[in-house]
């Protein structure tokens, strides 16, 4: 990526923060399928770019078929790591896993290896940062103690 884009940065945090002020207004269960929906779209987008890689047109060689069978695998791992933690106690780690995602976009642009704009990597990081750390922050809420000492009811 060359040069310095603000528009990116500012179209990147815009998104992130709207997608943080839906989490706001969802209620616990609903914010955390709703992290967990915009993972799947996350992985979805970059198998999406290694298919768009593939020329149809001509001999697709094993060396094309790598970055969407490596795209794939890492997906099928975010995806079920996904949902696995959805169905726990520790929903917050949804937010965990957002923020691993951005360590693999943090990969694809340094090794300028993924498929896609040259932008979108660094864009979908300042996403993911923004987008993990208020999903952990909002997914670890916890409901306030009753006056009366019962555990809160949720």
């Amino acid at each position: 990526m060359e040069g310095f884009y603000p528009i990116l940065i500012g179209a990147s945090a815009v998104l992130a923060l709207s997608a943080v002020g839906v989490m706001a207004i969802l209620q616990p269960q609903a914010r955390a399928q709703f992290v967990y929906a915009q993972l799947c779209v996350m992985v979805g987008i970059y198998v999406g770019f290694a298919i768009a890689e593939l020329d149809g047109a001509d001999f697709i060689t094993r060396s094309d078929w790598s970055p969407l069978l490596i795209e794939s695998a890492l997906g099928l791992g975010f995806l079920f790591g996904g949902l696995a933690i959805l169905r726990s106690a520790r929903v917050w780690m949804l937010g965990l896993l957002v923020l691993g995602h951005g360590g693999v976009d943090l990969a694809h642009l340094l090794i300028d290896g993924a498929a896609g704009p040259d932008w979108y990597a660094f864009a979908c990081i300042l996403y993911d940062a923004i987008v993990g750390v208020a999903a952990v922050v909002m997914l670890s809420d916890r409901a306030p103690a009753r006056p009366d000492g019962e555990p809160p009811v949720l």
